[in-house]
């Protein structure tokens, strides 16, 4: 099913038709969608007929509103490059943000499958009018690809707490987790069982089916699995914690959770890759492993006022410097037919 979001302004005849599909809800393309003043669509459908039934949901939508310029998200790759061969047939501008699916972290084999997303890979970037990427490491992998790319880092989501939970330590740590499998948090439950400070507890988003039981048995009395949160419930934790982590052993991502809790003015640790430290200043960094994420944690609760301090002057900074990069974008947007 999609769910239309109206998130832009009326808009007059003289002005861009813009619209925004993506087909999985994720906050970069909420936050985007609103401030390109784009009519947001969220395509979710699961099961075998997922794609058919994305494709056919999709293309209605596109002729239904004719937009001048079409955003998309990729991923989905195949919502890309289904958006690419509209393009061909449509007179639109084509704008892909394209954010994580580079198969940067690991080595593929060929396989049918691999193969038909290098094929997908290609075409979408060298075909699309321009590439959203989030550093400048992926805007140099599409250039070489005859890609145009244009660097622009999540926008700071605006973030209201409504409720302060009630939590269980005399200091929380929250990891925002999917579970995936670039996220080290087998080595972050290990973690709490060597942090100093004592009545500390460490609070895990995500949804525990997708997380190993062997993983989750190992985990000490000061590790709390909270399930899946609502959105109301999940802001409202980020504001009720005293420190945030977000961790990942990819190289040459930013993380969603990373923006969060800059946003919410919460010490943040992160893992320490080049794109991170390059972007979030106002971090402290650790490598992905027990003792130093136990480290990480002991640093951010001995001086936890004065790093309080330094994410609140960096959060205005970094809204500033995005401000401006996408000033420059909507520049180039606006000259589009």
């Amino acid at each position: 099913m999609s769910t239309v979001m109206s998130l832009a302004k009326q808009q007059g005849d003289s002005m861009q038709k813009r619209i925004w599909i993506t087909w999985e809800r994720q906050r970069r393309s909420i936050e985007l969608a609103k401030k390109f003043n784009c009519k947001l669509f969220i395509v979710e459908y699961e099961g075998i007929l997922k794609y058919p039934r994305s494709i056919r949901e999709t293309w209605n939508i596109l002729r239904s509103h004719k937009a001048d310029i079409l955003f998309v998200q990729n991923p989905s790759m195949i919502l890309a490059a289904f958006a690419c061969l509209y393009k061909f047939i449509y007179k639109t501008t084509l704008i892909v943000d394209r954010h994580t699916t580079f198969l940067l972290t690991r080595k593929y084999r060929n396989t049918p499958r691999i193969i038909i997303f290098k094929i997908l890979h290609r075409f979408t970037i060298k075909h699309a009018d321009l590439t959203i990427v989030t550093n400048s490491f992926l805007a140099d992998l599409v250039t070489k690809l005859k890609g145009r790319p244009y660097v622009l880092p999540d926008k700071l989501p605006d973030l209201k707490q409504e409720n302060t939970l009630s939590l269980k330590g005399q200091r929380n740590i929250l990891l925002i987790s999917s579970f995936g499998i670039d996220e080290p948090v087998k080595e972050a439950i290990e973690a709490m069982k060597h942090v100093k400070h004592d009545n500390t507890y460490l609070y895990i988003t995500g949804n525990l089916k997708k997380l190993d039981t062997a993983v989750r048995s190992a985990a000490s009395h000061n590790v709390i699995f909270t399930g899946y949160l609502s959105e109301r419930d999940f802001i409202d934790m980020l504001f009720s914690v005293d420190v945030i982590m977000a961790l990942s052993i990819a190289d040459y991502t930013l993380l969603c959770g990373c923006y969060e809790a800059i946003s919410a003015e919460k010490p943040l640790i992160t893992s320490g890759k080049a794109v991170l430290k390059e972007y979030f200043k106002a971090a402290l960094f650790v490598d992905n492993t027990p003792k130093d994420i136990a480290a990480g944690i002991d640093r951010a609760l001995d001086d936890l006022s004065a790093i309080r301090e330094n994410v609140a002057e960096f959060r205005s900074e970094l809204q500033i410097d995005w401000e401006q990069q996408y000033d420059k974008l909507e520049e180039k947007l606006s000259s589009c037919k």
